[in-house]
């Protein structure tokens, strides 16, 4: 009986320590995916940061210009033609 036991430990020693190095290789290989992924993630988004543009504003001597060529009285006039120019400067 001692003998039966024993050999049903080793068995069972065996295959944990088998199971053991799988999960371990399964690990690894999740690293690996992860790593990847995480590289390829960031050359994209430094694909995507070099094909954006930087936002460029007006001067105040624009502003003024804006301003003076304001027919209609009143601020939504004033800001509606700021947004176009801005439109136009950027796009």
């Amino acid at each position: 009986m001692i003998i039966k036991r024993n050999m049903a430990m080793d068995s069972l020693t065996r295959v944990c320590e088998e199971s053991l190095a799988l999960i371990k290789q399964l690990i690894e290989v999740d690293n690996d995916t992860y790593a990847q992924g995480y590289e390829d993630g960031v050359a994209a988004q430094a694909k995507v940061q070099q094909t954006l543009r930087p936002w460029v504003g007006l001067t105040d001597d624009e502003y003024k210009e804006i301003l003076s060529e304001t027919t209609e009285c009143g601020l939504l006039a004033f800001y509606n033609l700021i947004e176009e120019k801005l439109k136009e400067r950027n796009t």
